[in-house]
């Protein structure tokens, strides 16, 4: 038996406006707690409400579904009374926490499509995040979800309050799988680096044997133009020493003669006395010059040997340059320097490889230990899941169906742990289990996905529950029993439910009837509360169709316990 915890019920669906939606122009409608039920002809627009109700939620949107001649669509969706995880979302979110929570999406007919929580706009990818917390809407798709073992692994791990520990593994999971691309990378880095380091220290080598030096190139070409040009130097030097010795005409005489005649009148005035001081240190600055000009020359002699040997040096330097693809010394010896990083590089490869290697085992040690705990709790749950499961689908008209959680532990990790979960069915007995995939039909599969919605109703979240036709494919007790069941869960959430089978609508606490009509050559759906004998209508066209009779009516009123 399901056990009722209204505590759940903190967030709800209150009010649904849609304006110009494919079939519908204008429609709001105002939701009650508790069970309500969605019913109408085929074609009549049920499809349509729940397409635009999952549009707001964050649903990939269909611009065609813009009412023709209209350039947007526009849907509303109200909820009030807040959970704490809601609340906490939209703080997380920097988004208005007001008395009621509004979420609207607008689809343009240029192709745009805009979301808001509380008018500030927001990306889809946050209406979808702010959408799952609200409302869970079960259809077709999720009854094939039913049938893959991702999905039932995900109940189980629910059933067994496995998620927490299943965030942390995930977690440990991600950083073990990031570290470990890292350390391929490096590894092959390494090993490209490797193939690469012969040609790193000849490179460097060569560079190294250039005695590079800004300063030594400076001064190699000097001396390289200075032996060049010996011969022309010499005689430049010698001219000179002659200009300013010559005892006849050298400049040297004319000074000495220049400062003879003022001293003899020197000290006669303080100018005088000045231009004598200048003229005697341009005879000691002369007798400098002449002086290292007579050294120059001296020390200067053409020497083959060593032009040829300096030409060498910056002949390989200048090759060097164009090789390296540089304009001077200075970016030569950068190029060293670059060089002889990645020769130390490849030594620090290996240290820094270890460091991860170790980092990545102890990764492991850790999620091996997580994944082992996950194990442990879904085998210990699996038994009490299975035949929870098989209790509640036996009361949905399965007498003899038997189920088991099948959870095998493999040897690699991956995203959920060790395990494989399968969950291996047989609806008229116990013997020859089949995994669920291969063995239950459309009909046995919505009972299941129910049955598990019932054995999960304290365990999920989610506070709005949407049933698109989940009861496809059953009739008579058996509708009514899913709809007792549905009544159950309503307990707990606040459940609405599309359905075509009147067992299932009767058991509705609220009823909307979806009804196409014609408007000014228009097709329009209208979307209508019922109550009372409208109520009794309904359901009584739902066995007999458009022609109601007495029959349909008293099976109505039995239905709704009105007998």
């Amino acid at each position: 038996m399901i056990t009722l915890n209204l505590a759940l019920l903190t967030t709800m669906l209150s009010r649904l406006s849609i304006r110009n939606y494919a079939l519908i122009e204008q429609s709001e409608l105002e939701f009650k707690n508790g069970f309500t039920v969605i019913t109408g002809e085929t074609g009549a627009g049920k499809s349509i409400l729940l397409e635009a109700f999952s549009l707001v939620l964050g649903s990939r949107a269909n611009y065609d579904s813009i009412r023709h001649g209209q350039e947007k669509c526009v849907v509303e969706a109200t909820f009030s009374s807040f959970s704490e995880l809601v609340e906490h979302f939209l703080e997380e979110n920097g988004l208005d926490n007001l008395s009621e929570l509004i979420l609207r999406r607008e689809l343009l007919r240029t192709g745009r499509s805009r979301a808001f929580v509380n008018d500030s706009p927001v990306s889809l990818a946050t209406l979808k995040q702010v959408g799952v917390l609200l409302v869970d809407i079960h259809g077709q798709s999720e009854n094939l979800e039913l049938l893959s073992t991702e999905y039932q692994v995900e109940k189980l791990d629910l059933f067994a309050g496995n998620l927490n520990n299943l965030d942390l593994y995930k977690q440990s999971y991600r950083s073990l799988q990031s570290l470990g691309k890292q350390i391929e990378q490096m590894k092959d880095a390494a090993a490209q680096v490797r193939r690469d380091q012969d040609y790193f220290q000849f490179q460097f080598d060569e560079l190294q044997e250039a005695s590079l030096d800004g300063d030594g190139a400076l001064k190699a070409e000097e001396e390289f133009n200075q032996l060049e040009h010996a011969e022309d130097i010499k005689r430049a030097l010698s001219t000179v020493k002659d200009a300013l010795g010559s005892e006849d005409q050298g400049a040297q005489q004319a000074i000495k003669i220049a400062v003879s005649s003022m001293n003899s009148i020197a000290e006669l005035s303080q100018q005088f006395k000045d231009l004598q001081s200048r003229l005697q240190s341009i005879l000691i600055e002369m007798d400098d010059v002449e002086m290292e000009t007579d050294g120059l020359a001296s020390n200067l002699e053409a020497n083959p040997a060593r032009m040829e040997e300096v030409r060498t040096i910056l002949d390989d330097l200048n090759r060097l340059m164009h090789k390296h693809n540089v304009g001077s010394v200075e970016e030569l010896m950068s190029v060293k320097d670059e060089y002889k990083l990645k020769l130390e590089g490849i030594e620090s490869y290996d240290s820094e490889l270890s460091a991860l290697e170790a980092k990545e085992a102890e990764l492991r040690i850790a999620c091996n230990k997580l994944a082992d705990e996950l194990n442990s709790s879904r085998k210990e749950h699996s038994i009490v899941f299975g035949e929870k499961i098989v209790s509640q689908v036996r009361e949905l008209g399965m007498p003899k169906a038997h189920l088991i959680v099948d959870v095998q532990k493999g040897d690699r990790l991956g995203q959920r742990g060790w395990d494989t979960v399968q969950f291996m069915f047989n609806a008229n007995g116990s013997d020859f289990l089949i995994p669920l995939n291969k063995v239950a039909s459309g009909g046995e599969v919505a009972r299941l996905t129910l049955a598990i919605k019932g054995v999960l109703n304290e365990s999920d979240a989610t506070p709005t529950l949407v049933f698109d036709e989940i009861d496809t494919g059953v009739s008579g007790e058996v509708a009514k029993r899913i709809g007792t069941l549905m009544r159950k869960l309503s307990a707990n959430y606040q459940l609405i439910s599309v359905t075509h089978l009147p067992g299932v609508a009767a058991k509705g606490e609220h009823h909307i009837k979806i009804k196409k009509i014609e408007e000014q050559d228009k097709s329009i759906s209208r979307l209508l509360e019922l109550t009372g004998d409208e109520r009794v209508s309904e359901i009584a066209s739902m066995f007999s169709g458009n022609e109601l009779n007495e029959s349909a009516l008293d099976s109505a009123k039995s239905l709704l316990g009105l007998n």
